[in-house]
């Protein structure tokens, strides 16, 4: 989440949101799946980490850069992550902006989770429509499949999440 779309201050976002998950743990005793959208994913990926069990970026504007201090905490707290992408990613009107913006996120989210696997940790991007689930925007949670997607997400966090 982020407080509003024009400037903020993403460390004391992503600060404030740690102690969510530090609550979390004190009331569950259990790590937390963060789930990040859009522009609240470039707060995700600033979170402290040791309170969060995984990572579901839906749409992120953007993934970290391999090597980067965001990677590198990532990584070394072993924090799998998923990342979703639905349509209008490569179909999308070449004469908007925002379809050239969304293949480069995407394009980076997949050199991210490459990298990001090849340095020993698990990270997979889901291009949902090659998944045979179709019809969604930017906002896949309040799609009319909302609920197949959330069996992605469970299937996902069920395979990758001890």
């Amino acid at each position: 989440m982020t407080p509003n779309t024009t400037s903020f201050d993403q460390a004391a976002s992503a600060a404030a949101l740690g102690e969510v998950m530090a609550d979390v743990k004190a009331m569950t005793g259990q790590k937390s799946i963060f789930v990040t959208h859009s522009q609240g994913g470039a707060v995700g990926w600033d979170v402290p980490v040791e309170n969060i069990a995984a990572i579901v970026a839906i749409e992120p504007g953007g993934t970290p850069q391999p090597g980067s201090e965001q990677y590198q905490r990532l990584l070394e707290a072993n924090i799998p992550i998923v990342v979703y992408f639905g349509d209008y990613i490569d179909n999308g009107p070449e004469d908007i902006q925002s379809t050239g913006f969304w293949k480069m996120v995407r394009d980076g989210a997949l050199a991210f989770a490459e990298q990001y696997n090849a340095d020993g940790d698990s990270a997979t991007v889901v291009d949902l429509p090659k998944e045979g689930i179709t019809g969604n925007s930017h906002f896949l949670f309040q799609e009319l499949n909302n609920d197949v997607i959330a069996d992605h997400v469970e299937a996902w966090i069920q395979a990758n999440v001890n």
